[in-house]
């Protein structure tokens, strides 16, 4: 993303060798720059290489960078459909990473997850929630046009995409492709409750801004090799959450 950094390292070989000092450049500086010390900063969307040439020239090698778009510091995917998607979960500073677990209606992280300590559980009055600060937690936290995906919304992920189930740094999860042919990677967090993460590793699942009932939400459930559909948990349960924006 534009303003992100990132550090690349070179190793010159032999160990031996008396001059280990390499070069940075990028292909396209207007895209991300590169300083001496490989340090990578995104400017703006679009693809460059960066290269690190030794000293004498002898040997090369390159790294692709990507700059994806963004909204308020965020990176999104245009996968074909209806809504913007985001990179990566709520509070993860990579796409294989869980981030943060929310209750549904719950703006920020706890402990424990359970019904005594939910704030929403049993309240009839609330319903939808998308795009509203005070129980959305992807407004709360990441602000701007950010929001939790509508039930219609992740209808419209399920149906219209595909899910491979891949590793993305060391992280189980599913390489989602839309109908533009631009993925996402959704890592299997699994979910929290009572002290207890369920499913990680194996599932991916989400909050959706969508109450089924006074105790529990709809959220996407995407299973390795197994039909995905749209689950009723409860709100006291602790999700990941993906976010999108208009």
């Amino acid at each position: 993303m534009a303003d992100e950094t990132k550090t690349l390292t070179a190793t010159v070989y032999p160990e031996d060798a008396s001059d280990k000092t390499v070069n940075w450049v990028s292909s396209n500086p207007e895209t991300a720059s590169v300083d001496e010390n490989g340090v990578v900063t995104g400017i703006s969307e679009g693809e460059t290489a960066v290269f690190a040439i030794t000293a004498d020239g002898g040997k090369t090698a390159k790294c692709a960078v990507t700059v994806e778009p963004s909204i308020s510091g965020h990176g999104y995917a245009d996968l074909g459909l209806s809504v913007k998607w985001a990179t990566r979960n709520v509070g993860a500073d990579s796409p294989e990473e869980s981030g943060d677990f929310f209750a549904w209606g719950e703006i920020a992280t706890k402990d424990d997850y359970t019904e005594d300590n939910s704030l929403t559980y049993g309240n009839k009055e609330i319903q939808d929630i998308s795009g509203n600060p005070e129980y959305d937690a992807a407004r709360a936290n990441w602000g701007g046009t950010w929001r939790l995906p509508t039930m219609e919304e992740c209808e419209e992920f399920l149906d219209n995409c595909q899910f491979e189930w891949t590793q993305f740094n060391g992280q189980n999860g599913f390489k989602v492709t839309g109908p533009s042919g631009n993925s996402i990677f959704l890592p299997a967090a699994g979910t929290t409750s009572s002290g207890i993460l369920w499913h990680d590793d194996e599932d991916a699942t989400f909050w959706s801004s969508t109450t089924y009932s006074s105790i529990s939400a709809y959220g996407p459930y995407i299973q390795q090799d197994k039909y995905n559909y749209i689950s009723i948990q409860s709100r006291s349960y602790g999700l990941p959450l993906r976010a999108v924006s208009d």
